[in-house]
């Protein structure tokens, strides 16, 4: 679990010490091919990896990205009280690692350096385009 998170840039910097707690909160889930995970404006309240797998990021029909094996996408359900602002619908059957909200608020009151690595990739990824 750990080399996979390794491989997030969202966990870029973090010790071992601190993956491991993040490994310990993380469930993994399965979603077959062809299958939304969420919509465009629907609330959100959790965050994926992509452990194996292809998905498709859309908004108003248009697909704005193809996600592999150790991107991630829904961060900021984690951070902001927003929907969805896009579609992700999988490409291939696709396993997952996905970080609840609840989970990742106590991993960042109870651990400084967690909070400050993903604050700082959530407004970098803010900035990105798509």
């Amino acid at each position: 679990m750990i080399e996979i998170l390794k491989s997030v840039p969202f966990f870029n910097g973090l010790g071992d010490a601190e993956l491991k707690l993040i490994g310990e909160t993380v469930k993994m889930d399965y979603f077959p091919a062809e299958h939304v995970i969420f919509n465009e404006n629907d609330p959100g309240d959790i965050m994926y990896i992509i452990k194996r797998g292809q998905v498709q990021v859309i908004r108003d029909s248009t697909i704005l990205a193809v996600l592999k094996d150790g991107a991630f996408f829904g961060e900021m359900a984690l951070v902001s009280d927003e929907h969805r602002n896009a579609t992700v619908k999988t490409i291939t059957d696709v396993e997952v690692l996905t970080l609840k909200k609840d989970d990742f608020i106590h991993l960042i009151e109870t651990n400084s350096n967690i909070a400050s690595m993903v604050s700082y990739e959530v407004v970098k990824r803010a900035n990105s385009v798509f």
